[in-house]
């Protein structure tokens, strides 16, 4: 069945989702035990990446064709763990970012722990109004951040969390056990971390990060660069 998505913000960025994705989550989850996380080079994720079992790559794009109406091809995706320090976390890392500056890339996200970690919020940057970064705007978005770090200085050393003076959130996907969200890959987002990036009591911050490959154009922003 295709799922409406919400419209989120001034350009319309669509997200699904779907909850009880994946018909054995609880293995899924645990198959991630047994792996061996590590750093990515040149990897911007605040965290550790591991391989995602075989598999699921099909699962992913069967079930992201009946949430989306179209057939995508996979592109990558990994297991995911957001647990690094927020004071260690470089200045880019501490505000919203995109994925990929394509209008046919489609961001998934699939959550695989509980509360009390959290989900995913979405955002406008207020000076431009940008709330998706094309290849277009992406000078526009590289000049803007100069300036909001001579207005308003570095970014706090935690997570963004909700509103700030350089962003304000258009939407949120709460976090929920094995919920898929997708999104286009080229809105600005950020994990909704909080302080729970250490180790909580019922777990890591564990997902699974995926992007996708969509008819060219199809998801591409609602106005002009």
């Amino acid at each position: 069945m295709i799922l409406s998505p919400v419209l989120m913000g001034a350009e319309q960025v669509p997200l699904w989702q779907r909850d009880d994705a994946h018909p054995a989550s609880g293995a899924l989850a645990a198959a991630a035990g047994y792996l061996a996380f590590e750093r990515e080079k040149d990897d911007l994720y605040p965290g550790l990446r591991a391989p995602v079992p075989d598999g699921y790559a099909d699962w992913l794009v069967r079930t992201a064709s009946a949430m989306l109406g179209q057939d995508p091809a996979f592109l990558r995706g990994s297991f995911a763990v957001a647990s690094d320090d927020p004071a260690r976390l470089a200045p880019i890392q501490r505000i919203p970012h995109f994925d990929d500056c394509s209008d046919s890339i489609v961001a998934a996200v699939h959550y695989l722990c509980a509360a009390p970690h959290g989900g995913t919020s979405f955002y406008r940057h207020r000076a431009t109004g940008f709330e998706r970064i094309n290849a277009e705007r992406l000078p526009l978005w590289r000049q803007a951040l100069s300036r909001d770090s001579q207005r308003y200085g570095l970014p706090p050393k935690s997570y963004h969390d909700g509103d700030s003076p350089a962003f304000e959130r258009i939407g949120q996907a709460l976090l929920a056990f094995n919920r898929l969200i997708l999104y286009p890959a080229n809105c600005l987002h950020a994990g909704d971390v909080g302080p729970f990036w250490h180790m909580a009591a019922t777990g890591p911050r564990l997902t699974i990060t995926s992007l996708l490959a969509c008819e060219a154009g199809r998801f591409s922003a609602r106005v002009h660069p």
